[in-house]
């Protein structure tokens, strides 16, 4: 009885710290202080993450909960405050606390099986530590659990889902369907606030992704040099965070303009050192683990680099504001994720040639079944182009699945074989 009044004690606390806007401004400050010799690009990314809290939690503007495959080109249009759970969940699993939430979560009836970054967010939403939503927008495409962990979580708060009904297939007749729903979406989320739709923003929001773009396939070409610029570990951290959640944004601009230029600094500096490059890795699906672990040790101590990750690869054509419903749209069926399984296998093919790629490791994380399920068939075609792969089971956000020594052994038997 005592242990749980203490607890209420301090969830009741903690829940009063944040949803206070200062808490948000003191972290920010702290941060800065504490990651000042970090890169320019990192610290842009910290100033971002607060800066996105701290707006959620003034509530001056609508707060969307969005999944990372509804377009942030869209929210921002929309003049939208964007909280992407999954990304906040890695963030909070990559500090330590997953398990925590991840706990509370299962405590309730959540199950193993649902994806973990569900699982902490669901943690999070259950402690009300999170910022509340005005609105939910998710999109359909590739992730079956978050259609209905977005639907759930409107009803929660008691506000509307809106629901991007992404087409399997990549043709016409899909990109028209698609444009329809997002057009209507546009319309009822301005008549909902008694507002106009506003064409400048529109053009601004494009205008800013389409430079940002340019910024990204920079980066992506001076990734093809030999030894890597960029640790494709590190692309999967905080740039993969504002590689779902910026683009659109100004800020987003500023942070790829500030990443290129770092890598292209870097890419001047290693080029005279070699030897710690001698297996260049391919690694596929959208994530790696973002709890404490020693998988990027495993491969670093076998002269091995993870050149290039598929989630980082740039699918979409330049965003046009004079048919913005249709060009999202575009975007949105240009996924190489999705649909048939060729075009995915087609994608890493090109990679492989593009970066030069000694062996792919799949990252198979517990709950992502429309990645994993197609591991086994990339697998058997890279076999045929005599290219070594290692599925790799694993969590993204739970460490406790996560078992250092088996896993060390797995890589080091992979990175050895390559030898």
């Amino acid at each position: 009885m005592v242990d749980k009044l203490k607890d209420t004690f301090i969830t009741n606390w903690i829940r009063k710290i944040t949803k206070n806007t200062k808490t948000y401004k003191l972290g920010k400050l702290f941060s800065r202080l504490y990651f000042r010799k970090s890169t320019k690009s990192f610290k842009i990314w910290l100033n971002f993450l607060f800066q996105q809290l701290i707006e959620a939690a003034q509530k001056r503007r609508l707060v969307v909960w969005a999944n990372i495959y509804t377009p942030s080109e869209f929210l921002y249009s929309l003049n939208l405050i964007p909280i992407y759970p999954e990304l906040i969940s890695g963030v909070i699993a990559s500090l330590g606390w997953g398990d925590y939430f991840i706990e509370e979560a299962e405590s309730k009836l959540y199950s193993t099986d649902l994806c973990s970054f569900y699982r902490v967010a669901a943690g999070l939403i259950l402690k009300d530590w999170f910022p509340s939503p005005d609105l939910v927008i998710s999109s359909s495409q590739l992730c079956d659990g978050s259609t209905k962990f977005f639907n759930n979580i409107s009803k929660y708060y008691n506000c509307k889902h809106y629901l991007i009904d992404a087409p399997y297939y990549s043709d016409q007749k899909a990109e028209t369907y698609l444009a329809r729903q997002i057009k209507d979406m546009n319309k009822q989320i301005y008549l909902d606030n008694g507002k106009d739709p506003d064409q400048n923003k529109i053009k601004e929001t494009f205008h800013y992704s389409n430079l940002t773009r340019d910024y990204i396939i920079k980066i992506n070409q001076l990734r093809e040099r030999v030894p890597s610029p960029l640790s494709g570990w590190e692309a999967m951290a905080y740039i993969l965070y504002m590689f779902f959640s910026s683009l659109g944004s100004k800020k987003g601009l500023e942070f790829y303009r500030t990443l290129y230029q770092e890598v292209e600094e870097k890419s001047r500096k290693v080029e005279k050192n070699r030897n710690n490059e001698e297996k260049r890795l391919l690694w596929l699906h959208q994530i790696r683990p973002y709890y404490p672990n020693e998988i990027l040790k495993n491969i670093q101590d076998h002269k091995g680099v993870i050149s290039f990750e598929e989630v980082s690869y740039l699918y979409w054509s330049p965003l046009d504001d004079r048919a913005p419903w249709k060009s999202l749209s575009r975007k949105i069926i240009s996924n190489f994720g999705a649909g048939p399984i060729e075009r995915r296998i087609n994608q890493i093919d090109d990679l492989i040639n593009k970066y030069k790629i000694d062996g792919v490791i799949h990252f198979s994380q517990r709950g992502c079944r429309q990645s994993c399920g197609g591991a086994f068939i990339i697998k058997d075609y890279l076999k045929k182009r005599k290219i070594p792969m290692l599925i790799l089971d694993g969590d993204g956000a739970d460490s406790r699945n996560y078992s250092k020594g088996q896993t060390r052994t797995r890589v080091e038997a992979f990175l050895e074989m390559l030898s």
